[in-house]
């Protein structure tokens, strides 16, 4: 369990050093809504949420607890449920 926590955690701290970037990629061109979520960061939510069985409101709870001072807006459980279930 352990060594699962540190694939995830060195994988969620590269998504957080790339957030600007890919956010800026991914909102180049858009003139009305812009993503606030890279979408490596809804996936990696999600892989954290089935990988340890978490329900989509704990999934946000360790989200807050990690990032609270790298990331400002933080995905509320439902945002989450609704990024991550959106058709592609």
């Amino acid at each position: 369990m352990v060594r699962r926590g540190e694939i995830v955690s060195s994988r969620f701290f590269d998504v957080i050093d790339s957030w600007d970037k890919e956010l800026e990629r991914m909102n180049d061109g858009k003139k009305d809504e812009h993503d606030l979520y890279p979408d490596s960061f809804i996936q990696l939510l999600e892989c954290m949420r089935v990988y340890f069985h978490l329900p989509y409101r704990q999934t946000e709870r360790v989200v807050k607890v990690h990032v609270r001072k790298k990331v400002i807006i933080i995905s509320d459980y439902f945002t989450i449920n609704r990024h991550v279930t959106k058709p592609t």
